[in-house]
């Protein structure tokens, strides 16, 4: 059988990574990200629970740009489907990742502050990060995804280790890996001469995430004001 190369950005649509309704978010000109794990789960999962679940592909994708990556191509090839079993139907996926993201761009904050990000005020995987309010200090910088909270949506979790199990809905301060889970568009079913292909179409014009009010010169950051990595829109579908 031969190898399905699976064509990874991310698949969220509709996840949300801040669980603030104030936040606000721009486009992000450099989004780079780091997968660890992919999985396909059959279907009688949900977006809390991936069930019985085989793995496309574990490891370190290494950085992987999606804003530099043109719109509605491919910005990494990992995995293979040959873990999938024929006949079993595939409704959803679930992704590992580094929390941990590089992002350059600015973004208004809650009060409305323009904040630039900034070389050197990364944020950790307990604190929003600082940023700047002059654009000469534009740079790359390092921003987490998926706030620390248990009001996220259980499509949600955060991992203390790559091996760890935790409860759906709930992102814990300190930990340094998240997995989320999002319906295929359409259910993927291995047949035998029937060899699926992959269509990914994605955009970072909201991956650039504030909230509360960092003041004026964007220096204020905790762990619910400041600056952190916003979802990108993208879709996968396996067909």
């Amino acid at each position: 059988m031969k190898n399905l190369k699976i064509f990874v950005t991310l698949s969220l649509l509709f996840f949300i990574f801040s669980n603030s309704s104030i936040a606000a978010t721009s486009e992000a000109t450099e989004y780079k990200i780091k997968i660890r794990k992919l999985e396909l789960c059959d279907s009688s999962s949900t977006q809390a629970s991936c069930n019985n679940p085989v793995t496309l592909y574990s490891g370190n994708s290494g950085d992987i740009d999606i804003a530099n990556t043109t719109a509605g191509s491919a910005a990494a090839s990992l995995g293979s489907a040959s873990a999938a079993k024929f006949g079993t139907s595939y409704t959803y996926i679930q992704i590992t990742m580094n929390r941990a993201f590089t992002l350059k761009g600015s973004v208004a904050d809650s009060a409305g502050n323009t904040c630039y990000t900034k070389a050197g005020t990364a944020g950790t995987a307990s604190v929003n990060s600082q940023g700047s309010k002059n654009s000469a200090d534009l740079g790359s910088t390092t921003l987490y995804a998926a706030m620390p909270g248990t009001s996220h949506s259980t499509a949600l979790n955060s991992l203390t280790s790559l091996t760890d199990t935790e409860t759906a809905g709930t992102v814990t301060a300190g930990d340094e890996f998240f997995q989320y889970r999002q319906v295929l568009a359409s259910t993927f079913r291995m047949e035998p001469g029937n060899i699926p292909s992959v269509t990914v179409a994605f955009g970072t014009s909201a991956a650039l995430g504030a909230v509360g009010n960092m003041t004026s010169n964007c220096n204020t950051a905790n762990a619910s004001v400041g600056m952190y990595a916003a979802e990108p829109d993208v879709t996968v579908t396996i067909k």
